[in-house]
Formats: structure tokens, sequence, C-alpha cells
């Protein structure tokens, strides 16, 4: 959930600085911007959450933890 936030902060924010900064607008677009927050909150935040977390993690790689908590010494031993 925090995760969901902080897209959606980084996201909207990327666009309102887009808007006033880089497009220099008059009148800023809150419904473009609006789309970018939910984007970043829905998608960004929420489904990649659960392909790179839930999926990748527990499912296709369940043992990248233990190999990522090895010290680098074990790491280049690893032979799997």
């Amino acid at each position: 959930l925090f995760g969901c936030g902080i897209s959606a902060l980084k996201t909207g924010g990327s666009d309102a600085v887009a808007q006033v900064y880089i497009e220099k607008r008059e009148q800023f677009d809150y419904r473009r911007n609006s789309v970018f927050w939910a984007w970043g909150l829905l998608y960004l935040g929420g489904v990649q959450y659960y392909l790179y977390v839930r999926l990748f993690a527990r499912r296709l790689f369940p043992g990248a933890a233990a190999f990522a908590a090895k010290p680098v010494r074990e790491k280049l031993a690893d032979k799997a």
C-alpha cells in the first residue's frame, strides 16, 4: 500500500513538473494529472507489486531471497 502511494505521488508529480516547467502551460491540466495519479497508483503500484513481489519472488524464483541474503563470497561459490 505504501508503494502504491509513492508510485502515485511520483507519477503525478512528474506530470506536474512536465506541465509547469517543460511545457510551460498557462493552464494546468488537472484531468491529465489525475490520469497520471491513477496510473501510478493502480498499475505501477498495484499490478507491478503483484508481478514482481508475489509472482516472481514466490512462484518463479522461490530461492532468490535466500540467494540475495548470502554474503558475496558464498554467492560467487554458488554453482546452482
